[in-house]
C-alpha cells in the first residue's frame, strides 16, 4: 500500500508555515490549513502546482486549530478561491473577536490576517474530502481548542500540531502539575487508541513509526512536566527562532533590545526564571547556535531551517 493515496497529496512546508494537505474529490477540492501570512505568496503558488490544484478550483478550507502559522494564509487562499473556511468550534471566540489574535500575536512577535470563516468542526463530527470521512478528534496541549482529522478506511491523520515524527508543538509553561503537559498526554492517548497507519503532521514528513512518535513525543513531555524551567526556556528558543524565520534573522547588537520589546520573553522570565532579561537575547543567541539552529555571519544571526 501506497503511503497515501493520490487524493492526499502534502505540501511540506518548513518551520515557519504548517504543511498544506489538499484532499482532491471530483466532489470538491478541501485544504487543510494554510500556512503563515508572511509566506501567503508562496502558499498559493504551491497550490497551483500540478501535483496540487494546478488550475483547479478549491471548495473549501478546514484548519486544525487557529494559530497563526495555520490560519494566517487563510484570507488570502479566499481572495485567490473564495471557498468557505470551516474552524474548530472551541476556536471561535479568538476569531469572532480578533483583538484576541491580535493581542497574542503582539506578545510573541506573530502575524495572522483577519478572515471570516463560514463553518464549525467539533470533536465528534466529521467533514468529506477526498471521498472519505475525516473524524474529527480534540487534539489538546499545545493548543487547547486545536484538532486532529482521522480517516478510518485508510488508517491517516492529520495530527496538525499534536504529535510530529521528533516531537509535539510547544506546550506553555505552567508550575506542576503542568495542564498542558497532561493536555497533550491526552491527545497522545487518542492518537494511539486510532492506531493510525500514517500520520501526516503539521510540520515535517508523512511517517509511519506511529509508535516511536509517540514515545519520542512522551519523553519530551515527561522532561516538561515537572520543570517548568525547562519548559519556559524551551518556550522562548521556539518563539525567538520562529520571528527569526519570519524577520529572516537578527544584528547580534539588536537581539537584546529586540527581546525586551517582545512580552512574552520578559514574563516568562519574571514568572519562572528569574534571571532578567537584560542579555536574553544574547542568551537566546548563543543557545541556538549551540544547538545548531541559528548560524552567526557578518555580525548576523540567521536561522539555519528553512522556512
Amino acid at each position: 500500500m501506497p503511503l497515501l493515496p493520490d487524493s492526499v497529496r502534502v505540501a511540506v512546508r518548513g518551520w515557519l508555515n504548517c504543511n498544506q494537505v489538499l484532499l482532491r474529490s471530483a466532489a470538491g477540492h478541501v485544504l487543510v490549513d494554510s500556512g503563515y501570512a508572511a509566506c501567503a505568496a508562496e502558499t498559493l503558488a504551491r497550490l497551483r502546482e500540478p501535483a496540487m490544484l494546478g488550475d483547479e478550483p478549491l471548495a473549501a478550507l478546514v484548519n486544525t486549530h487557529c494559530h497563526s502559522d495555520h490560519i494566517g494564509g487563510n484570507a488570502a487562499v479566499v481572495r485567490a478561491y473564495g471557498c468557505p473556511v470551516t474552524i474548530p468550534r472551541d476556536e471561535v471566540p479568538t476569531i469572532d473577536d480578533w483583538t484576541i489574535q491580535e493581542r497574542w500575536n503582539a506578545y510573541v512577535d506573530q502575524y495572522a490576517e483577519p478572515f471570516a470563516y463560514q463553518a464549525t468542526i467539533a470533536a465528534g463530527e466529521s467533514f468529506r474530502g477526498a471521498d472519505r470521512d475525516w473524524q474529527a478528534h480534540s487534539a489538546p496541549g499545545h493548543d487547547m481548542e486545536g484538532l486532529m482529522f482521522f480517516d478510518p478506511s485508510e488508517g491517516i491523520l492529520i495530527s496538525g500540531d499534536a504529535l510530529w515524527e521528533n516531537g509535539l508543538g510547544f506546550v506553555w509553561a505552567h508550575d506542576p502539575p503542568n495542564p498542558f503537559v497532561e493536555a497533550a498526554l491526552s491527545a497522545l492517548e487518542a492518537i494511539e487508541r486510532l492506531a493510525p497507519r500514517v500520520v501526516i503532521p503539521g510540520h515535517g514528513e508523512p511517517f509511519t513509526d506511529v509508535a516511536g512518535a509517540l514515545a519520542r513525543a512522551r519523553s519530551r513531555l515527561a522532561a516538561f512536566a515537572g520543570d517548568p524551567r525547562r519548559t519556559a526556556r524551551h518556550m522562548m528558543k521556539v518563539m525567538f527562532v520562529f520571528s527569526m524565520l519570519h524577520r529572516g534573522g537578527i544584528a547580534l547588537a539588536e537581539a537584546d533590545a529586540y527581546v525586551a520589546r517582545v512580552p512574552c520573553y520578559r514574563d516568562l522570565d519574571e514568572r519562572f526564571l528569574g534571571e532578567g532579561i537584560e542579555v536574553l537575547g544574547t542568551r537566546l543567541v548563543a543557545d541556538l547556535v549551540r544547538a545548531g539552529a541559528l548560524r552567526i555571519e557578518d555580525g548576523f544571526a540567521r536561522p539555519t531551517m528553512a522556512r
